[in-house]
């Protein structure tokens, strides 16, 4: 047996057969009845009821890919292409090649990301990522929404697309009259050497309280690359905490409050994220991101048209970059960067008819303020914003309306509108310099004004049964932003794109045999966007693709697929646009066992070359230069026994990048991560 074998025969029997539950397989398999055969699930489900182009990645399939890191849950999604992903420092993620500028800026503002209904707001900063700074394990889903179809609730520019994460909830750990819950779980990395904990102490006295409690941490070595070579600066350490709490004073009446925390320090590591070698200078860099909310909800049991919400938010995203060495006085590296967010929306969902037409109607309105600013903590101008970074508000108020209608049992129409308005304000960009200046010729207290109506069409037609038909146009406006103070074209200048989504969707059963299932769904996009002002020398751009995604299950296996494809081209010419991510292929094939006690897997993805670009030169476009085809493989297995010595304790074992290949992926700057081992071992007592 050589090594590739013998890892992978190890995988399945760490996780798979640990001593003390032998007993509780032996009995287990003794007596299993085979007679009535469920149709089980395989790992992610097809979202095939809707026009959407969505992915639910569940507490399951969390669980079950052991990710070191935010950005690696969503690796799996089709047209998701990550930016150094393995770690938060200098991470990114694009979608439909939005989002995004590997290797610059971390975040375009093309991609909302939306955490417990809390959105981001920190906005670029140079030569590093997009502060994706949140562990993992906080969270209970994660869904993506590929497109702006389901955006406007949050946004008027998330032409990419939408991340929205939901941390955990008491509920999820306490069982029938449980009134209180402790899981721990411990984590293992052989790349790295990396470990991580995590501790839940869930409470519910009564059936009006429950409370969760979360204290996490992980703590990863720099990463080798499949030959061997050591990544600088791909190690980190993370501790993150959650506190939530819901109060029901009745079955109408419910208050919920919450807070989590997420912290990554770093210490003598090179200032550029994204790229090492860019720079000799070593910098002390310490990212925090704080996200908290009070809402109260009230949803009268007969009454349909009232489901309101209140709910009160702030975040705080803070890097703070120093020189320690004191080698250099620029502001960009030496900046304490902060962006504070205070939000209050109110909404409210009716359900009710007009004659034969079912309204699911959701109505908005949000007031919210940003306060961002790039401190300088050296050179002659300390206090002030840095020049890459300016300062002040952003004041912006919102309405929005979604209304789903079912016309009788086939079609569904829903519009989507959202208007917004937004005035910038300068502050601490006021001086005067001899070379380095921040904001020359916008003085403090200059405001600068837009506004924008956007919205959204989808239609879905079930043709039969098993097969529905469906389609999206969508309209949306990327207001400035605060970095645009720096430029007196693009500060009151909207960046403007429309989108058009049309797709096939399939559900059934009993398609092979009596009892399987198949669901399959395929999305094609054509993307325009212009007055373009994220992009250096690109005015407008054109992008189209498509998406499959298949799932099937039968009683012996398990089979989940997704391919993606995308184009792009900028300035109305054929000259590329280089943002576009490689042309991806992944497939998972597993089997459950032991009433599902026992689930094993192997994952093969496979991503074509990406030459469709004009950059050479990686040490000023890492992330965009050619990259080469490359296949890779990962197996895991996860074993919880429900009787024996060890029932209720979760065993998982992951290998990724099983053959120890050495590639870049496509809008990294660096190589990815070789062969590990993961393990994980957790209980709920």
């Amino acid at each position: 047996m050589n090594t590739r074998s013998r890892l992978l025969a190890s995988t399945v029997v760490l996780a798979a057969l640990p001593l003390c539950a032998l007993p509780a397989l032996a009995q287990d398999v003794e007596d299993m009845f085979l007679g009535t055969i469920v149709i089980g699930e395989s790992r992610r489900g097809i979202q095939t009821d809707t026009a959407d182009s969505v992915t639910v990645i569940t507490q399951e399939e969390i669980d079950a890919r052991q990710a070191s890191s935010m950005a690696e849950l969503l690796d799996s999604v089709p047209n998701v292409a990550l930016v150094n992903g393995s770690q938060p420092q200098g991470a990114a993620v694009s979608i439909r090649g939005l989002g995004t500028q590997s290797g610059t800026y971390g975040t375009d503002g093309k991609v909302a990301v939306v955490v417990d209904g809390v959105a981001s707001g920190a906005e670029e900063i140079y030569r590093n990522g997009a502060m994706m700074a949140l562990e993992p394990e906080l969270f209970r889903t994660v869904t993506v929404t590929r497109g702006p179809a389901e955006s406007f609730r949050y946004s008027s520019g998330a032409i990419g697309g939408t991340i929205e994460a939901e941390t955990k909830e008491a509920s999820d750990f306490l069982d029938g009259d449980d009134t209180f819950a402790l899981r721990q779980k411990l984590g293992y990395e052989s790349n790295g050497n990396g470990y991580s904990t995590s501790t839940i102490l869930a409470f519910a006295p009564d059936s009006k309280l429950d409370v969760i409690a979360f204290l996490g941490y992980r703590s990863v070595g720099d990463r080798k690359d499949g030959s061997g070579t050591t990544q600088d600066a791909t190690g980190f350490d993370q501790p993150s905490a959650l506190l939530k709490a819901n109060y029901a004073f009745n079955d109408a009446h419910k208050l919920t409050f919450s807070v989590s925390y997420n912290e990554v320090p770093e210490y003598d590591v090179p200032y550029n994220a994204y790229l090492p070698s860019w720079s000799d200078t070593l910098v002390d860099r310490e990212t925090k991101d704080s996200t908290a909310y009070l809402a109260y909800r009230y949803n009268p049991i007969d009454n349909d048209l009232i489901n309101v919400e209140a709910r009160l938010t702030y975040k705080k995203e803070d890097m703070r970059i120093f020189d320690v060495a004191g080698t250099s006085t620029s502001g960009i590296y030496n900046a304490d960067h902060s962006t504070e967010t205070y939000a209050l929306r109110l909404e409210n969902e009716a359900r009710f008819a007009t004659g034969a037409l079912g309204h699911s109607l959701l109505t908005g309105v949000e007031v919210k303020q940003r306060e961002r600013s790039s401190t300088l903590l050296a050179g002659d101008y300390i206090g002030y914003n840095d020049a890459s970074a300016p300062g002040g508000y952003d004041t912006s108020f919102s309405l929005y309306v979604t209304d789903e209608i079912a016309l009788g049992d086939k079609l569904t129409l829903t519009p989507q509108l959202r208007y917004e308005e937004q005035t910038l304000r300068s502050e601490g960009n006021d001086y005067d310099a001899v070379s380095y200046t921040t904001v020359y010729g916008v003085p403090d207290g200059a405001t600068y004004r837009a506004k924008a109506t956007t919205g959204a069409l989808s239609a879905r037609y079930e043709l039969t049964p098993d097969l529905a038909v469906f389609g999206s146009a969508a309209y949306n406006e990327n207001l400035p932003i605060l970095d645009d103070l720096r430029s007196d074209a693009y500060r009151e200048q909207s960046e403007k794109a429309r989108t058009f989504e049309l797709g096939l969707s399939y559900d059934a059963v009993s398609v092979l045999t009596g009892s399987d299932a198949l669901r399959a769904k395929f999305t094609a996009f054509d993307t325009a966007i212009w007055d373009g002002t994220t992009y250096s020398g690109v005015d407008s751009a054109r992008l189209k693709g498509a998406e499959v995604e298949l799932s099937y299950v039968h009683p012996s296996f398990y089979a989940d697929v997704n391919a993606a494809r995308t184009r792009g081209t900028i300035n109305g010419t054929d000259e590329d646009y280089k943002w576009a991510p490689a042309d991806a292929l992944q497939v998972t094939l597993g089997k459950k066992m032991l009433a599902e006690q026992l689930d094993l897997s192997v994952e093969a993805k496979h991503a074509w070359a990406q030459n469709r670009t004009p950059d050479t030169n990686a040490t000023y476009y890492p992330g965009t230069v050619p990259s080469q085809a490359y296949t890779v493989y990962t197996v895991s297995a996860g074993y919880t026994p429900n009787a024996g010595l060890a029932e209720g304790i979760e065993f998982r074992a992951t290998v990724e990048n099983l053959f120890d290949e050495t590639y870049r992926p496509y809008l990294s700057t660096r190589n990815a991560t070789g062969r590990s081992l993961k393990l994980s071992l957790s209980k709920t007592f």
